[in-house]
């Protein structure tokens, strides 16, 4: 299959390193220097080495059989208008947010969350920090997510399907709501939501705000919550790679989409939507001296 990657950060490597080993992958990228060091270089990941077509220029998604959209969803706006309609697309964005406005597109569409941990080195460059599995489910005009989720997956990158897309996002929507913030916002790794009592009892009031929200079972995603911290207790999270790297990050899309649906005030998600924006406004002041 030629399937295009959108998108050259560490879920785009991560994404075509694994599935060039046996799918033909084209990874489409912002930069001129991104695209030549791919095209040289390859993708490294750990003990992989993938070959790609790396491109800037969205008019090669039409010769892709799927296309698999990994960039933040700040980025969205400028890949809607430029996919083919009949396209079958994925969409592996964090958060919820997206759903509103993707939902208008005519292509058969697929959601996705992706359970795997990844940090890029370089722009051909991308460290597997931790094994999950990437589930897909179909959104709209689309009865595709079994097929597909049997044409990607292999033995050791397993992608699998999920009936209720809902449930498999809002589920996701949690971990990320807890873990990234926090993380963030005191620069330590994962594990520290439970070793700290302090983070703890944050991560605690976090969970229960955004299971009220997204009407799901407090004590279950709690649950998920601690074993997520506890098997990738080591990794950084995306988030606060963002602040440390000086990116703008998704807080608006996890965070925000928790406050704007509250049918009362997220206090907790407040305050953290509100922390993390003056870390991001402090990182763009400090570049500006």
């Amino acid at each position: 299959m030629k399937i295009g990657v959108v998108g050259g950060g560490a879920v785009g490597l991560l994404l075509s390193s694994y599935l060039s080993k046996i799918h033909e992958v084209s990874l489409f990228v912002r930069s001129e220097e991104q695209k030549q060091e791919l095209n040289t270089r390859g993708i490294t990941c750990e003990g992989l080495h993938g070959t790609v077509r790396a491109y800037t220029d969205a008019a090669y998604f039409n010769d892709q059989n799927l296309l698999l959209i990994t960039v933040k969803q700040h980025h969205l706006p400028d890949i809607l208008n430029k996919l083919p309609p009949s396209q079958p697309v994925v969409f592996l964005q964090n958060g919820m947010s997206h759903l509103s406005f993707i939902k208008e597109l005519p292509n058969p569409l697929l959601v996705g969350v992706v359970e795997h941990g990844a940090v890029r080195h370089s722009g051909a460059e991308v460290q597997h920090t931790g094994k999950g599995i990437i589930y897909l489910a179909d959104y709209q005009n689309s009865n595709k997510a079994q097929m597909i989720t049997r044409c990607l997956s292999q033995g050791q990158f397993i992608f699998e399907y999920r009936k209720d897309y809902l449930k498999m996002m809002a589920e996701k929507l949690v971990i990320n709501t807890v873990v990234n913030p926090i993380t963030a916002l005191f620069n330590v790794k994962n594990k520290e939501i439970l070793s700290n009592s302090h983070l703890n009892n944050l991560a605690e009031r976090l969970c229960w705000e955004a299971c009220s929200t997204l009407q799901l079972s407090f004590n279950e995603q709690w649950s998920r919550v601690q074993k997520i911290a506890e098997t990738t207790g080591e990794n950084h999270s995306s988030m606060l790679q963002d602040i440390l790297e000086g990116r703008r990050t998704e807080v608006d899309a996890i965070c925000g989409y928790i406050v704007n649906r509250s049918r009362k005030e997220a206090c907790y998600h407040s305050f953290v939507l509100n922390a993390i924006h003056a870390l991001e406004l402090k990182n763009q002041k400090g570049e500006a001296t």
